[in-house]
C-alpha cells in the first residue's frame, strides 16, 4: 500500500465516521422533532375532544330543560281544558235540565 492509498483509507476513515455521526445526529433530530409535533397534535386534538364533551353536556342538559318546561306546560294546559270541559259541562247541566238527561243516557 502506497502512501497515497493509506492517506486517501484514513481521509475516509475519519470523514467517514464524521459524516455518518453527523447524519445519525440530523436523523435524531428529526425524529425528535416529529416526535414533539406528534404530541402537541395529541396535546390538541384532546383538548378539542373535551371541548366537544362539554358541549354535549350542555346540549343534552339544555334539552331536558326544555322537555321538562314544555312536558310542564302541557300538565297545566291539560288542567286547565279538565277545568273548563268540568265547568261547562256543570253550567250546561244547571241551566238545560234536557241535557243532563241526554248525558245520562
Amino acid at each position: 500500500m502506497g502512501p497515497g492509498e493509506t492517506f486517501a483509507f484514513i481521509f475516509f476513515t475519519i470523514f467517514g465516521f464524521a459524516g455518518f455521526n453527523a447524519m445519525l445526529k440530523h436523523r435524531l433530530k428529526m425524529a425528535e422533532i416529529k416526535m414533539r409535533g406528534i404530541q402537541s397534535n395529541d396535546a390538541s386534538t384532546q383538548a378539542a375532544i373535551e371541548e366537544l364533551r362539554n358541549e354535549v353536556r350542555q346540549l343534552r342538559d339544555t334539552t331536558m330543560r326544555y322537555d321538562m318546561s314544555f312536558d310542564a306546560a302541557l300538565t297545566r294546559m291539560e288542567e286547565r281544558v279538565d277545568r273548563i270541559e268540568t265547568r261547562t259541562y256543570t253550567t250546561t247541566a244547571a241551566n238545560d235540565p234536557l241535557a243532563r238527561l241526554r248525558t245520562e243516557q
